[in-house]
């Protein structure tokens, strides 16, 4: 759509914020991926798991002072480390890495 060009045109968002009290899992995390973009989650649900800390952004507990301070961290610090790390991130979560699983799946299933 124009506006998803427009927003990739921009440059926003710098990081997606995912401040969960509870969570199980989010396609949130995919759309960041899609757009190369790090996040700053909460530690619950699947979320640690799919964001790893330090590398694709930052994992923090449930407390607003704590999603404050690594919100503020993507515009003090150089955060473009990140960027290698969510392009290999976001190649487990393509389709063809999905059609790969799916076949496995299938295999075990008839076995």
């Amino acid at each position: 759509s124009t506006m998803v060009k427009e927003i990739e045109k921009a440059g926003f968002p710098v990081a997606v914020a995912q401040p969960y009290k509870d969570a199980t899992q989010s396609g949130v995390t995919q759309i960041a991926y899609h757009f190369n973009k790090p996040m700053v989650v909460t530690n619950v649900g699947a979320l640690p798991e799919m964001v790893p800390d330090g590398e694709v952004g930052y994992v923090v507990n449930v407390d607003s002072d704590e999603v404050a301070s690594a919100i503020l961290k993507f515009y003090t610090l150089n955060t473009d480390v990140f960027s290698a790390n969510i392009l290999n991130m976001k190649k487990q979560y393509s389709w063809q890495k999905f059609i790969i699983r799916i076949n496995a799946f299938s295999v075990l299933v008839e076995s």
